[in-house]
């Protein structure tokens, strides 16, 4: 018996494409901070130290609001609770950008950690759905090497244009 290959739907194909792309996006908005900790320092009157806890307290906020909030959103429908997700993650990330006190970055910087957190498990939950079984390992793989993509491209560029604009 031949055994034929499955191949992904156009749908699958764009879905896979867009997951991949929102973990490039939260991983890049994640790391960028570690190049921009000078500028960010000078930009709200803080020293580089202090500066540093941002990575801390979004690492921890990550870490521990993720598990609690992903338990109280998951009765929700998967794909209109992505969206407001995202919103949120736009948002926190436009108030990060714009912020001039050390504690309204510090919360935006929270607020994303757990948005991207849940969006995460968000993402792997509905490629696990949706995508046909012989291709989802391989699609999951791929979702979260957008946090590798982001390391390696994107936070060198947010890096290089949040200095640049500075």
């Amino acid at each position: 018996m031949v055994h034929e290959e499955q191949t992904l739907s156009k749908k699958h194909k764009i879905l896979a494409f867009t997951l991949i792309l929102l973990t490039f996006v939260m991983g890049t908005s994640e790391f960028v901070i570690v190049g921009l900790l000078t500028e960010v320092s000078t930009s709200i009157g803080i020293s580089i130290a202090t500066a540093g806890t941002l990575v801390s307290g979004f690492a921890i906020a990550y870490a521990i609001g993720t598990p609690i909030v992903t338990g109280f959103v998951s009765r929700f429908p998967k794909y209109p609770l992505m969206l407001v997700l995202i919103a949120i993650f736009i948002l926190g990330n436009i108030i990060s950008a714009l912020s001039s006190t050390y504690v309204v970055l510090m919360g935006s910087r929270i607020t994303t950690a757990v948005v991207s957190g849940v969006l995460t498990a968000l993402s792997m939950s509905i490629a696990n759905t949706v995508i046909p079984k012989e291709k989802r390992s391989t699609i999951i793989a791929s979702i979260f090497s957008g946090f590798t993509i982001a390391n390696v491209m994107g936070v060198p560029l947010g890096t290089m244009i949040g200095q640049w604009s500075n």
